[in-house]
């Protein structure tokens, strides 16, 4: 599975901020910072998705009668232009999946889009995505979610919406979009990240007067932890669309590559033809082999009569002369553990899994935070095992995580 880096475009003097993620959305590694050329070096073979300042940048909603995908990009300038200062030739508009409001929308100047292209070109860097950084951080249901950024306040809502601003302006901002949300969305919590306590501090006191309880994590990450956290469940919009994104013209592309496309062609003839004749000598060695290994099968176990899996009844025949049971190895008493409780908990579906020096990691969704909880207390019976739950994420009814299982030190 491909290896994510997650990049936090420079900007206002800061420099560019980087981290690694795998399939599963684990770190790897720490958070990095420095200049776009050092970036470009720990980027070869990955996928880059750049978070551009969301200071830049509008995020609107255009309720359109239509869901062709061409005649919403025709409509859609025309149908924001009386919310936009500039003139809608100069913009940039990247469109969302539709949602209840209409189709979320953002709007950036196509000077910026350029000038963040030429940038990444100029270090060599080639991004997957373009997403706007405080879109990129994690939505929780009826929960505004606030993380500290030097001078500046991110904000995301639970309608997916998200601002940035400044410290004086973040209170009178949160007021109005916490006004604006549904009945559906309304916000009760507040979870404040920051990297100290002085600063959770400060962060709650902008929430002063807006009755939300009020939790708080360690941001020992620093936003682009945050930012990198939900990279596979993150709903963040792709700016690489329309003119700005990656295609390229049939015919172009032809007139470009025909010389190599035949090379290719016929080395791929060459490979099929070798690849037919390495099978058919391959079939022979097999046939071979399975007649050696049946005999030596019946020689070793004259008494066993029907040979299945030869060498699983070998080891258990050996395991009986030795006294030893065998053991399947640490990985198999977890999983028999795992299916036993998630059958339990008929809710709760398994998304995949990883197994890594002992530890077995399964990414679990469901439909509330209980039942997960429930498939966590079912495996925390087991004596020998210990059960941790983190990584949750709630998103259109349903809520995803991570359950970690591992053995208890002796």
């Amino acid at each position: 599975m491909s290896e994510t880096l997650v990049l936090r475009m420079p900007d206002a003097g800061r420099p560019a901020a980087w981290l690694v993620v795998d399939a599963f959305g684990n770190r790897m590694g720490q958070p990095a910072s420095g200049t776009l050329a050092e970036v470009a070096a720990a980027a070869s073979g990955r996928r880059v998705r750049v978070c551009v300042p969301g200071a830049s940048t509008l995020l609107l909603h255009a309720d359109l009668p239509t869901h062709n995908s061409r005649k919403i990009h025709q409509a859609l300038p025309f149908a924001l232009e009386d919310q936009l200062a500039d003139d809608v030739d100069h913009l940039h508009f990247a469109i969302g999946a539709r949602d209840a409001r209409g189709y979320p929308t953002v709007v950036v100047t196509q000077a910026h889009m350029r000038e963040w292209l030429a940038q990444l070109a100029a270090a060599g860097i080639t991004p997957s995505e373009l997403v706007v950084d405080v879109l990129s951080l994690p939505v929780r249901e009826h929960t505004l979610v606030l993380a500290s950024d030097g001078a500046q306040i991110l904000m995301r809502f639970p309608d997916d919406s998200g601002m940035v601003a400044d410290r004086a302006l973040a209170p009178l901002l949160i007021a109005q979009q916490l006004a604006k949300l549904p009945q559906s969305q309304a916000c009760t919590h507040a979870l404040v990240y920051a990297a100290d306590e002085a600063t959770q501090q400060e962060t709650a006191e902008l929430l002063a007067g807006l009755k939300l309880e009020i939790s708080y994590s360690h941001q020992n990450a620093g936003a682009i932890g945050l930012m990198a956290g939900d990279v596979r469940a993150s709903r963040a919009i792709n700016l690489l669309q329309g003119d700005f994104g990656q295609r390229i013209g049939v015919a172009q592309y032809w007139l470009r590559w025909r010389v190599a496309a035949i090379l290719l062609a016929v080395l791929v003839a060459v490979f099929i033809a070798d690849q037919v004749l390495q099978e058919v000598s391959l079939r022979r060695q097999s046939a071979a082999q399975q007649a050696q290994i049946a005999a030596l099968f019946h020689q070793a176990l004259p008494d066993v009569t029907r040979m299945v899996e030869p060498r699983v009844q070998m080891q258990r025949r050996l395991s009986q002369l030795t006294g030893d049971g065998g053991s399947a190895g640490a990985l198999l008493p977890m999983l028999a553990s795992a299916g036993a409780a998630l059958r339990a908990q008929s809710d709760v579906q398994l998304q995949g899994f990883s197994f890594h020096a002992g530890v077995l990691q399964l990414e679990v969704q469901a439909g509330n935070i209980n039942s997960l909880n429930n498939l966590k207390a079912a495996l925390a019976q087991n004596p020998a095992l210990q059960a941790q739950l983190d990584s949750v994420s709630s998103a259109a009814g349903l809520t995803t995580a991570r359950l970690t299982l591992q053995a208890k030190a002796l």
